[in-house]
């Protein structure tokens, strides 16, 4: 079974990367995509942003990191993918994820499985990562090493 994790992925966390390893060990091809969302305004391009998912799934053989400009549907349908898996930290996450879940149910027919993030993982994010980064603060509780090695290289 195929499945995608769509986000913006700006900067990849370890919790998203949790999120992807568990994956990874449950279904047979993982696509990591980034989508942009109008609404965000990102700090990393997309270049980049696809360069730190690459370094931080370097090793995970069943995954596929892309990136996409369309609509999440579109993208699964051209790509024969089956599901989509989120993470969520906390009820605010998990309302928003239900709400594109419902979206991509009722307009593509694709379900959506939402797993809680393990508990250490559950502060983190990259709103988070931002900030430190920003303040030029150590990133080591958010961002895996290779993400904060190419990060301090630019």
């Amino acid at each position: 079974m195929r499945v995608i994790l769509p986000g913006s992925y700006d900067p990849i966390t370890l919790g998203h990367l949790e999120i992807i390893k568990r994956a990874s060990r449950i279904y047979d091809d993982v696509y990591v995509v980034i989508f942009v969302n109008p609404c965000k305004e990102y700090m990393f391009t997309r270049d980049e942003r696809l360069k730190m998912l690459r370094l931080a799934t370097e090793g995970l053989c069943n995954v596929t990191v892309d990136a996409s400009d369309g609509l999440v549907i579109d993208y699964m349908r051209e790509h024969k993918i089956d599901k989509i898996v989120k993470g969520y930290r906390n009820n605010v996450d998990l309302e928003y994820e239900k709400k594109q879940a419902e979206y991509n149910l009722k307009n593509g027919g694709f379900e959506t499985e939402l797993w809680l993030a393990e508990e250490n993982f559950r502060t983190v994010s990259s709103t988070s990562a931002r900030e430190c980064i920003k303040k030029g603060e150590a990133t080591d509780e958010f961002l895996p090493k290779k993400v904060i090695s190419f990060i301090d290289n630019h």
